[in-house]
């Protein structure tokens, strides 16, 4: 179910009200119980998927937390819990992308492509138990209580968009749940509307202007796709970002505080601040169990460099199984490895001498991103051609 449709207002409404009645002993049970449902009602079947993959993760946290750091049973453990969260992800979600990619390769006759739907939250839900056998296996967390996990793991305001969640932080909540002050209710109600006001009046009056990107067309002019370059990036950011500011008004109801996901992200002065305030729960998930695991900035500039296109080519990825996506993910892979080089340059300290210099880091951030956002939109290598060479004039791209 989508927070924006009829379905989850059906759904919404009589699950906070049997809520907001719950004894404080038993909301855990009606936490977990409204994420069956809620999921049920998005496909009964992959709600076998996402409570089997949660279930085979908490059995492995809880072994890796009960033996000896010093076993190496414990890589294994590891390792076979990282295998079923990815590999679940891969296979729903990237077979075909794989197998068209292979397929030029393949036997005459070969299938390049098979009938599988993507389940839902199926990027988040791996992300968030990948996070929590690894923090198991760090000895970060320590305490796993079954009650907790699957409260956790069956948290319907977050499956859908994220934000991608920290068991660190939403464990202690849950230990008793707490019935949410009537200040929080009406902030939390604030919020949700708030949301609901940036995707459906502000990001869904976007979409018509955005045609140019979606369909290039001699029909459009260049400032056609001037225009559709820039309501696609108020598009994007409204439409996601109200979809967290609902969840996270959905979690206060419950009596949940979820960390923030965007913080005026387009006004970045630079892309590496970009990320920081971008898609905050993505991009700290990226850079604490993969960029930092793979060697991160600890080894030289060369590797460095490599290290950063190669986790934004899988953030490119995580958003969907395309190669517009790798690209917009590797574009960001260079501007974030060009904005290293730079910043350890005497020429960027001297910079900060001149003037205005902010307002033209801005600028620059602001076009880089929103460029970013044609390789993103357009699904073919013909329309993010024609965008680009529409946008730089008539210039053949």
């Amino acid at each position: 179910m989508i927070f924006n449709t009829w379905e989850f207002f059906v759904f919404a409404v009589p699950f906070f009200a049997v809520y907001a009645l719950l004894p404080r002993r038993v909301r855990g049970l009606g936490l977990i119980a409204g994420g069956l449902v809620f999921y049920v009602a998005s496909g009964v079947t992959y709600t076998f998927l996402i409570v089997g993959v949660a279930t085979a993760t908490y059995f492995l946290a809880r072994r890796l937390a009960q033996i000896s750091p010093q076993s190496r049973e414990r890589r294994v453990l590891l390792a076979l819990g990282i295998l079923i969260n990815a590999g679940t992800l891969i296979y729903f979600k990237y077979t075909n992308f794989l197998l068209g990619a292979i397929g030029p390769v393949l036997p005459k006759g070969a299938p390049h492509g098979i009938d599988i739907a993507v389940p839902l939250a199926l990027s988040f839900f791996t992300f968030e138990f990948i996070h929590f056998l690894v923090d198991v296996y760090l000895g970060k967390i320590t305490l796993i209580e079954p009650s907790r996990f699957f409260e956790f793991a069956l948290f319907f305001p977050t499956l859908v968009a994220g934000p991608i969640k920290r068991y660190q932080n939403f464990a202690p909540q849950a230990q008793p749940i707490q019935r949410p002050h009537s200040l929080v209710v009406a902030a939390a109600v604030l919020r949700i509307a708030s949301g609901l006001a940036k995707k459906l009046i502000v990001a869904d009056s976007m979409t018509p202007l955005t045609q140019a990107l979606l369909a290039p067309s001699p029909l459009f002019s260049h400032l056609d796709y001037w225009i559709a370059m820039l309501a696609y990036t108020a598009k994007i950011y409204f439409d996601f970002s109200g979809y967290s500011d609902i969840a996270i008004g959905l979690a206060a109801l419950m009596g949940f505080s979820i960390l923030e996901n965007f913080e005026a992200p387009y006004r970045s002065h630079n892309i590496s601040e970009f990320w920081r305030r971008w898609h905050i729960s993505l991009s700290s998930w990226i850079r604490d169990y993969l960029f930092i695991p793979i060697g991160g900035s600890r080894q030289n500039k060369t590797r460095t460099l490599a290290n950063l296109a190669i986790v934004m080519a899988v953030a490119g990825l995580w958003h969907g199984a395309a190669w517009h996506f790798m690209a917009w993910g590797l574009w960001h892979g260079a501007g974030l490895g060009l904005h290293r080089v730079w910043s350890a340059s005497s020429a960027a300290a001297f910079s900060q001498r001149i003037p205005g210099i902010a307002h033209v880091y801005w600028a620059m951030t602001f076009l880089f991103v929103a460029f970013g956002w044609v390789l993103f939109a357009s699904p073919t290598y013909a329309s993010i051609r024609a965008s680009f060479t529409e946008l730089l004039g008539g210039r053949a791209f």
